[in-house]
């Protein structure tokens, strides 16, 4: 989308916050320099000028835009960091926050599992689990490298529609619900197959998130291990005492 729709539901300072945001990530409004002028966006999209401050003022608080007195606001980097909270797939999070994302399978197999994925899915020995391997896009650039495990037993098939939230389509099209996870979180470097699906350089971290999902009476669903690229992602959690 690189327009604001009046029919459309969405507020005009959401579409045109969306539509701005894809354009800094396409490099149109680069890193250092300043975006159009408030009346020149507000002529451009035919909206109101208060419209455009809204959001300018949302992309500001995601962290890509900042004024500078004098000079006009400036793009100061090219992808939000995001942030995640409560246990949500990958998808779910940027969806959360009006990112828009897509992942491309790179392959989806059964397999028997190994002893590592045996032990975290508690499957018994020479069970089969589906490994599906996909990179994760936002705004045309590749986020992160997702391997998941899931026990055959659940029911999913290599040749799904994995595109979308993985939790959303186990929960929705095979009826199990999805209640708690257990996180595993670091950072490394990259390996070589990672920099060429992130696009990244090997001074460039991963963060790396290994996670168990689990069903109703502690029944294992999914175990992913997930490289996720430092500059884009940012992992916050909320603790209490």
């Amino acid at each position: 989308m690189d327009r604001v729709d009046t029919r459309r539901s969405t507020p005009l300072h959401r579409q045109l916050a969306t539509v701005m945001r894809g354009r800094i990530a396409s490099g149109q409004y680069a890193v250092g320099t300043t975006i159009p002028t408030e009346q020149t966006l507000a002529q451009s999209f035919n909206v109101s000028r208060a419209t455009v401050r809204q959001a300018i003022k949302s992309l500001t608080t995601e962290g890509l835009l900042k004024a500078k007195a004098g000079v006009g606001t400036l793009v100061i980097r090219a992808q939000a960091p995001v942030k995640a909270a409560t246990l949500r797939g990958l998808t779910e999070d940027l969806r959360q926050q009006g990112i828009a994302t897509y992942a491309r399978t790179l392959s989806a197999q059964f397999e028997t599992a190994t002893p590592a994925i045996r032990k975290a899915l508690e499957l018994v020995r020479d069970e089969r689990v589906l490994h599906l391997t996909r990179v994760r896009d936002i705004a045309g650039s590749p986020l992160a490298l997702l391997n998941s495990y899931i026990p055959e037993s659940v029911g999913l098939m290599p040749d799904e529609n994995f595109s979308g939230p993985l939790y959303e389509l186990v929960e929705r099209s095979h009826r199990l619900h999805i209640i708690y996870g257990k996180d595993s979180i670091g950072a490394r470097v990259p390996t070589t197959l990672e920099r060429e699906l992130l696009q990244i350089t090997d001074d460039t971290p991963v963060l790396t998130i290994r996670r168990t999902a689990y069903l109703e009476f502690d029944r294992p669903i999914e175990y992913v291990e997930a490289a996720i690229r430092s500059d884009l992602y940012e992992y916050n959690i909320t603790l209490s005492r």
